[in-house]
């Protein structure tokens, strides 16, 4: 049973998906997350996705992510996607530097509001 407190939302104002997760996650639950944004980013239209992971916890490898990131990448392929994370991040680091490797558009910031700043400024669909 996954330990995490999920809350996802569409401001219509900026065009974001934004989503916060807290807790402890496993790989499948990271997977399930991307994948519920990969539905909203169908409803809404949108290209642009800010996770706040600031306050979640990996329960998994690193090596994982060698299994998450393909599956993320091919949902999210034409997405923008701001991470705001926490200051120990390795893990967000290493996702980070995985996604890059998929070619997916993403960032990690240290606080929302630069997230969301970098995301009102990318193109959207």
């Amino acid at each position: 049973m996954s330990n995490v407190s999920t809350c996802i939302t569409y401001d219509a104002s900026t065009s974001l998906i934004m989503m916060t997760l807290r807790g402890t996650a496993s790989a499948q639950d990271v997977m399930n997350f991307y994948q519920i944004a990969q539905q909203y980013v169908v409803i809404y239209g949108s290209n642009k996705l800010l996770v706040d992971v600031s306050e979640l916890t990996h329960k998994f490898p690193a090596s994982d992510l060698l299994t998450i990131m393909p599956a993320v990448s091919n949902w999210l392929a034409s997405c923008f996607i701001a991470r705001v994370v926490s200051f120990d991040g390795f893990m967000h680091d290493l996702f980070l530097q995985k996604a890059k490797r998929f070619d997916l558009k993403a960032e990690n910031f240290d606080c929302f509001t630069s997230a969301k700043n970098w995301l009102v400024n990318q193109p959207s669909i």
